[in-house]
């Protein structure tokens, strides 16, 4: 299974076809789904096979609607997409569907994803550790006793399985970051205005919507050609920042360049691109390699249902 950046990149050339794409992946979220919880509200088969053909009769006419064109997507269960359930973890919306997108799903959607799904949450979003009385819990990629983290424990857990190429989530004190660090993944919090938010989407002006891979050119990255084929990140910026980016040729975001108080010296800057280059050299996140959260007797703690699977 392939990470976003070059499956963008395979689907572009035609070298997979998003019928092809799409059967892998639920050919292997039916394998490995039931161990760990990670996704919900899984859509019909046929039904997504069906929007998987008509990616591909778009890629014959030679029209690519953007980076995540065919891209199997699941995002997190507290963001609205049109006629998908949305429970935010809660029995008060067990039955609710939406029935219209988030502005960051809309965004999703004309980039090219095919909603699949849900990625599970705790109950509205508040929790470091991912279990609801409407799906139950999500158990670490690695070690099924043991948590996922949260608040985005399901769409780290489903992507360091590879049941998703790339993952969004939601961050207030941590929900990004320590699910990635306990499934040695990349997480990053967007910092304000970077993504936009409305009414429709749980949080309010309290967490952040962000991003989630388990490469780094998935989540950031400096070169435009990245922009243009698989870094999610980009798709998901306010749409006059983008245009802006794309003028001066350039892709980072996330720069940033301030002054002491009382001081004319500027701060060094901040390039979150080449900080995540540096780690990506450091350290194999691959699942076959590492246990998340390192040793288990750090940062990883047992969560309620998450019983040891055969």
């Amino acid at each position: 299974m392939l990470d976003g950046f070059a499956l963008a990149r395979h689907i572009a050339a035609r070298q997979l076809s998003c019928v092809e794409v799409m059967t892998a992946y639920l050919d292997h979220i039916e394998r490995l789904n039931p161990r760990v919880n990670a996704i919900v509200a899984l859509q019909d088969r046929a039904n997504l096979l069906l929007q998987a053909r008509e990616h591909d009769v778009q890629l014959a006419r030679g029209e690519l609607m953007g980076p995540l064109h065919g891209f199997p997507f699941a995002v997190k269960d507290l963001v609205p997409v049109r006629g998908i359930r949305m429970t935010m973890g809660s029995p008060i919306l067990k039955d609710f569907v939406p029935p219209a997108d988030s502005v960051m799903v809309e965004r999703l959607r004309k980039a090219g994803a095919i909603f699949i799904g849900k990625t599970n949450t705790p109950e509205f979003g508040l929790g470091s550790h991912t279990y609801n009385p409407v799906y139950g819990a999500t158990c670490n990629a690695y070690d099924q006793s043991r948590s996922a983290g949260g608040s985005s424990g399901g769409a780290a857990a489903a992507l360091a399985l590879r049941m998703l190429p790339i993952a969004d989530g939601s961050d207030h004190a941590g929900s990004l970051r320590n699910p990635a660090g306990w499934n040695n993944l990349f997480g990053f919090r967007t910092s304000f205005g970077r993504v936009p938010a409305d009414g429709r989407d749980a949080g309010g002006d309290l967490g952040r919507p962000g991003i989630l891979g388990r490469d780094q050119r998935d989540v950031v990255s400096r070169r435009p050609d990245y922009q243009r084929r698989a870094q999610v990140f980009v798709v998901l910026v306010h749409s006059q920042e983008r245009r802006c980016l794309r003028r001066q040729g350039v892709s980072q975001p996330v720069r940033r360049h301030r002054r002491l108080a009382g001081s004319a010296e500027p701060l060094p800057q901040i390039d979150a691109c080449t900080r995540l280059a540096e780690i990506s050299k450091s350290l194999q996140h691959e699942p076959r390699e590492l246990r998340a959260g390192g040793s288990p007797d750090q940062n990883v703690i047992l969560t309620p249902n998450c019983a040891r699977r055969g």
